[in-house]
């Protein structure tokens, strides 16, 4: 049982699965203790929500419960943004200290919040427990971290004050990119540079230029959703397009540009002309963008030919994805649940094609459908904001793996809608004096 508080997102994952477990029985046994007629106890067990093993100071623990996911969102950013840089080289002392307790202290958040601090009907939490499951089979079988740990804060995301917490994640993101890029610029830590000859690149403190972009792109996901595109004015588009053009001439991180420079453009289109988004055939085409990109992305790696003069264009617009999805999936077989590929020289930077041969095709159909379902509902919703963004995501993850990332796509906090099966009116967004749950 110790080592259950010692093996990092092993053990994490399985005191969630634990936890869990014992909260069905505790939501079955609840049920039948009642005195009512069997029918209903069902009907009570399945579909009334309450707190695991009680529901003693109801009011305080759903505060509590969105709070811990706020810190530990933060935590969570702060690390990945900030600590995750060469910092790391230039306060080797208090890193080497801080860097380890900081992850068991956001993840134990995390625990303590989805056992304790979460409403669940049976039914609910039956699903939840579906998601977390399987990804954690697939987890066990290819090891890849990011896709198990998304999954786990999008189903921590039940219940809480959406847009509170991504005003405080925002300003913890800024300050990070900021902190690391002034510091590089300044010369205090290290930075990555490349002149192969023609465009330099600079990475501005981080590990690699397209890590750089990522954040870049996630911090202006995260303003456009802080700001709403209906209430975007010109200052916005200015600091959007500072940021694209930053993104261009210091990492060159083209995936990161060219997703920012499609956000200014949807952002622009729904500032100022709303109603196209309000046909139900425009609805219906852009909820079907998740299938588009996963089917492109499969039949693109298998379908590649490097003879072809056609398939050169689309993989030099690509940065060369399709060339390597295409060595990738002709490589390598499926695996049902994941697999490990060591050694293997694949360079997949398409998520989508990453995902397949990585991931398998169950947990790749469950989290492009749970993707696709959420945007439609968005959409059906108005949420024109969340929808927009939630698009130039799913563009980044044709050139890049940082979809699945709780703390740069900051969309799939909505994703609590589909994991848990709640009806439309519970489908929440970022928008400001919006009735949260």
């Amino acid at each position: 049982m110790l080592s259950l508080f010692t093996t990092g997102i092993y053990g994490y994952l399985d005191l969630v699965l634990i936890g869990w477990a014992l909260g069905l029985v505790w939501l079955a046994g609840r049920a039948l203790l009642k005195k009512v007629p069997f029918a209903q106890k069902v009907r009570s067990g399945l579909g009334e929500e309450v707190y695991l093993f009680g529901n003693w100071a109801a009011p305080q623990r759903e505060e509590i419960g969105g709070w811990l996911f706020l810190v530990s969102m933060a935590l969570l950013q702060f690390d990945m943004f900030f600590m995750n840089s060469y910092v790391r080289e230039s306060g080797a002392g208090w890193y080497a200290f801080l860097a380890p307790k900081l992850e068991i202290v956001y993840f134990w958040l995390i625990i303590v919040k989805m056992v304790f601090f979460t409403r669940y009907s049976g039914l609910q939490l039956g699903a939840g427990f579906c998601f977390l499951f399987v990804f954690r089979w697939v987890f066990l079988n290819n090891g890849h971290f990011w896709p198990v740990v998304g999954m786990l804060y999008f189903l921590a995301a039940k219940d809480i004050r959406t847009r509170r917490t991504l005003k405080v994640c925002l300003a913890v993101s800024a300050a990070s990119l900021f902190a690391v890029v002034f510091s590089a610029s300044m010369g205090w830590i290290a930075t990555l540079q490349y002149d192969p000859g023609g465009r330099p690149r600079d990475s501005f403190g981080y590990g690699w230029f397209n890590l750089t972009g990522a954040i870049l792109l996630s911090v202006c996901i995260m303003y456009v959703c802080w700001r709403q595109v209906n209430k975007l004015k010109w200052f916005d588009f200015a600091l959007l397009a500072v940021a694209m053009v930053f993104c261009d001439q210091g990492p060159d991180s083209r995936a990161a540009t060219i997703c920012i420079a499609l956000l200014i453009v949807l952002a622009a289109l729904l500032r100022f002309l709303p109603g196209l988004a309000r046909p139900v055939w425009v609805r219906v085409v852009v909820s079907a963008a998740p299938a588009i990109a996963f089917a492109v992305s499969l039949l693109g790696g298998w379908l590649y030919d490097e003879s072809s003069t056609l398939w050169l264009t689309l993989d030099r617009i690509f940065n060369m994805r399709l060339q390597f999805a295409h060595e990738a999936l002709t490589g390598s077989s499926i695996a049902i649940a994941g697999q490990r590929l060591t050694d293997s020289g694949f360079l997949v930077d398409n998520y989508y094609a990453s995902m397949w041969i990585y991931g398998g095709p169950v947990e790749s159909l469950l989290f492009w459908g749970a993707v696709t379902v959420l945007l439609w509902r968005l959409l059906k919703k108005g949420a024109l904001t969340e929808s927009a963004c939630l698009v130039v995501l799913l563009a980044h993850a044709v050139m890049e793996t940082h979809f699945a990332w709780p703390c740069i796509n900051v969309v799939l906090w909505l994703l609590p809608c589909v994991l848990y099966l709640l009806p439309e009116e519970r489908v929440q967004t970022f928008a400001p004096k919006e009735k949260q749950i």
